[in-house]
């Protein structure tokens, strides 16, 4: 996954027509490193769908502020460079699996990059 930094999100992210999950995560998060290979499981299927991205919010604190990030992980939900939903917490693969389904349900002719 791209990880993205204060200074490289907004073009990062306002460069996908489709559906994008952002990892908000700590290096000393042990949910986080939990979460990963869920994640990379997640990428695999919903690939050319969503365009998944990292973001570590200790480096990257205006980024932790703009979206209110007070817990990690948090899977942060975005279309047209705008959020749309979140996802606080380690979850099952499952859960964040029908998440994803139902939000790109809702928009039109869905393209990851």
């Amino acid at each position: 996954m791209l990880e993205l930094t204060d200074k490289t999100f907004d073009d990062a992210v306002s460069k996908v027509s489709g559906l994008v999950l952002i990892d908000c995560y700590s290096k000393t998060c042990a949910p986080c490193e939990v979460l990963e290979p869920t994640l990379d499981k997640l990428k695999t299927r919903f690939s050319g769908r969503v365009t998944f991205f990292k973001l570590d919010v200790v480096d990257n604190p205006d980024l932790m502020g703009r979206f209110s990030l007070f817990s990690v992980p948090t899977l942060l939900f975005m279309y047209q460079a705008e959020p749309i939903a979140e996802i606080i917490g380690a979850f099952p693969e499952k859960t964040i699996g029908l998440k994803i389904e139902a939000l790109l349900e809702g928009i039109p002719e869905s393209q990851g990059e």
